[in-house]
C-alpha cells in the first residue's frame, strides 16, 4: 500500500509538471507569435526600402555608363541617386522570445517537432542575413566616405535644417572632379547593387515567407489566434 501511495504521488507530480510545462510552452508560443508579427512587418517594410535603394543605385550606374564626357552637373546627378541608394537597410529582429528559448533551456519545452524545426530554420536564415548585412554595411559606409570626397552642399543643408530654416541651401556642388574617385564610387555602387540582388533581396523574401509560414504553423499547432 505504501508503494502504491508513493507511486500514485509520483504520477500526480509528473502530471502536474507536465501541465506546468505545457502551459509554459503555450506562453512561449504566444510570445513568439507577437515577435513574428513584428518581424514580418519590419521585413516587408525593408523589402520595399531595398527596392527603392536598388532603383537609385541602378539610376546612378546607368547615368555613369551612358555618358561619354561627364561634367560637374552629371556628377551631381550621379551623387543624388547614389546617395539615395546608400541609405541604411538594417533590420533589428525582435529576439525577446528567441533569447529566452535559446538561453534558458526553453527549447526543451517545445515538444512539437514541426514548430521546433521551423523555428530553427527561421533563426538560421536570420543568421545568414545578418552575415550578409555586416558585409554590405561595410561596403555602404566605404562608398559614402568616397562620396563625401566628391559631392558637396552638406554644410548649407545642415544650417538650413538645424539652425536657420530661412537659410538658402547651397546648390549641389562637386568637391573633387576626379575620374578615379568617381570610378571608385561607382564600383562600390556596383558591388552593393549586386549584393542586394543576389543575396539581400532573396534572403529577405525567404525570411518574409518563413515568418508568415511559422505564424500559421504555431497558430494551427497550438490553437492560437
Amino acid at each position: 500500500m505504501l508503494f502504491l501511495a508513493v507511486f500514485c504521488g509520483f504520477l500526480a507530480e509528473n502530471q502536474r509538471e507536465h501541465m506546468v510545462e505545457h502551459k509554459r510552452e503555450r506562453e512561449f508560443m504566444r510570445s513568439m507569435l507577437d515577435d513574428l508579427y513584428k518581424d514580418t512587418v519590419a521585413i516587408n517594410t525593408w523589402i520595399n526600402k531595398l527596392e527603392l535603394n536598388q532603383k537609385n543605385i541602378d539610376s546612378a550606374i546607368k547615368l555613369y555608363v551612358s555618358l561619354r564626357n561627364i561634367n560637374a552637373t552629371d556628377i551631381v546627378e550621379i551623387g543624388k541617386a547614389g546617395s539615395n541608394g546608400l541609405t541604411n537597410i538594417g533590420i533589428v529582429f525582435t529576439d525577446r522570445t528567441t533569447s529566452q528559448l535559446k538561453n534558458s533551456g526553453g527549447m526543451r519545452l517545445i515538444r512539437n517537432k514541426t514548430v521546433a524545426d521551423s523555428l530553427t530554420e527561421y533563426w538560421n536564415k536570420i543568421n545568414a542575413f545578418q552575415l550578409s548585412q555586416v558585409r554590405v554595411e561595410s561596403y555602404r559606409l566605404d562608398g559614402r566616405k568616397v562620396g563625401f570626397k566628391i559631392f558637396g552642399s552638406s554644410p548649407g543643408s545642415y544650417i538650413h535644417l538645424y539652425n536657420d530654416p530661412s537659410f538658402l541651401i547651397n546648390s549641389p556642388e562637386v568637391l573633387e572632379n576626379s575620374p578615379l574617385l568617381l570610378g571608385e564610387y561607382i564600383n562600390f555602387l556596383v558591388v552593393i547593387g549586386q549584393t542586394y540582388r543576389n543575396q539581400y533581396y532573396g534572403l529577405l523574401k525567404e525570411l518574409s515567407n518563413l515568418s508568415q509560414n511559422l505564424i500559421g504553423i504555431i497558430k494551427s499547432e497550438y490553437h492560437l489566434r
